[in-house]
């Protein structure tokens, strides 16, 4: 992974660790109250259900994506955030709002939930207005930017969606086509075009290729995007788009794994490929309308899976480009291999994707889930440590 530009001024290590920190723990408490209370398995609008969706899409994956742009962002653009101490604002904000709306779920107590989800939104509202003021000062672009862009709009979008579902339920105008937009903005709008975007230049960093064509990404946005557009307005050609999107994405994938240098694919690359895999899953269930089965693999599987595999590459590099690159020719210092311990991250992808695999049909695989985030906050932590 290439470093930033001499002419960028690095980050403070704190800001991204925090919102990766805040995260991880964010995602240990939603498995962990998932193990205990399997029952919420049986409606999506169990309140157990509602906190632990929050917490692995709102809390864990938003989170992540945060924190990995506050320092992705200028090697992208190759330029600096034009705001770096907003961060602060938007890690307080979401760091906050987030515990305080899976309390009020929990409690079912609507004001709770509403200051939590305020917060929350604030929060975003501040991160998003950084990344355009970032972005409108950018003289270089490129397709990677573009999917970003779109997963600000999304993100926004998102919990806009949510309010109004609220309110509605309050002041008696309940549509529940709204709940699936919010979830389909979130989902798709959010985590599909920030893993897929972000993805291709990770990807493509971490297997040293340099056969990769944006074009294809570009592709992908317009056909995500008008799928959105078509699943929005309940519209079928939405889902072919859909799928044509994926598949583009699968085919743009392949072709970067082809023309790599680097032959052996480390644990983030697995952890990227197998989450693949369960999109696959998940998009074959929604296909036959299996919606709450496919809710859970693309969550627990494909989110949970691409998300930690990613942070085991993107965790180590920032720890040893603030505390040993500074060393380098003066001193001895850990290769960035060093850093990552062998055998726990293999041992929590396998966990969490098993689990991850058999919850829908077996409720108690869900305690596999607890074990591979225990295992994966572990290894975080050793990084941290090393």
């Amino acid at each position: 992974m290439t470093g930033l530009s001499p002419q960028i001024k690095p980050l403070p290590l704190s800001l991204p660790l925090g919102f990766i920190a805040v995260g991880s723990v964010d995602l240990l408490v939603g498995v962990w109250l998932l193990a205990l209370h399997p029952q919420a398995l049986l409606s999506y609008r169990h309140p157990i259900t509602l906190a632990v969706a929050h917490l692995l899409f709102l809390g864990f994956g938003v989170g992540v994506l945060m924190g990995v742009m506050q320092q992705l962002v200028a090697v992208i653009l190759e330029g600096p955030l034009a705001k770096p101490h907003w961060g602060y604002a938007t890690l307080l904000l979401w760091g906050l709002g987030t515990p305080l709306q899976v309390g009020g779920f929990l409690s079912q107590n609507s004001s709770q939930l509403a200051l939590g989800g305020g917060l929350g939104f604030l929060g975003l509202l501040v991160f998003a207005l950084h990344m355009l003021l970032t972005f409108r000062q950018a003289e270089r672009w490129n397709p990677v930017a573009t999917a970003l862009a779109w997963v600000m709009f999304y993100l926004v979008l998102t919990p806009l969606l949510g309010m109004l579902q609220a309110l509605s339920l309050r002041y008696g105008f309940y549509d529940p086509n709204r709940l699936a937009w919010h979830a389909v903005a979130g989902l798709a709008g959010v985590f599909l075009l920030s893993i897929w975007g972000v993805g291709h230049k990770l990807v493509e960093m971490f297997t040293l290729s340099h056969g990769g064509n944006t074009k294809w990404l570009g592709l992908e946005l317009w056909a995500l995007n008008l799928g959105l557009l078509g699943l929005a307005w309940g519209q079928r050609l939405g889902v072919a788009l859909l799928v044509l999107g994926i598949g583009i994405a699968g085919y743009d994938l392949l072709n970067l794994l082809r023309h790599r240098n680097k032959r052996v694919l480390d644990v983030g690359v697995q952890h990227f490929l197998a989450g693949a895999g369960f999109l696959l899953l998940a998009l074959g269930a929604f296909v036959f309308q299996r919606y709450w089965l496919a809710g859970l693999w693309f969550g627990l599987g494909f989110v949970g899976l691409i998300v930690t595999g990613m942070l085991y590459k993107i965790t180590p590099f920032l720890i040893w480009t603030h505390r040993y690159a500074p060393l380098v020719g003066r001193t001895r210092v850990p290769l960035l291999k060093e850093m990552l311990p062998e055998w726990t991250p293999r041992l929590a992808g396998g966990l969490l994707g098993v689990g991850a695999l058999l919850i829908p049909f077996a409720p108690p695989a869900a305690w596999l889930l607890v074990g591979g985030v225990g295992f994966f906050i572990y290894t975080l932590v050793e990084v941290m440590r090393r």
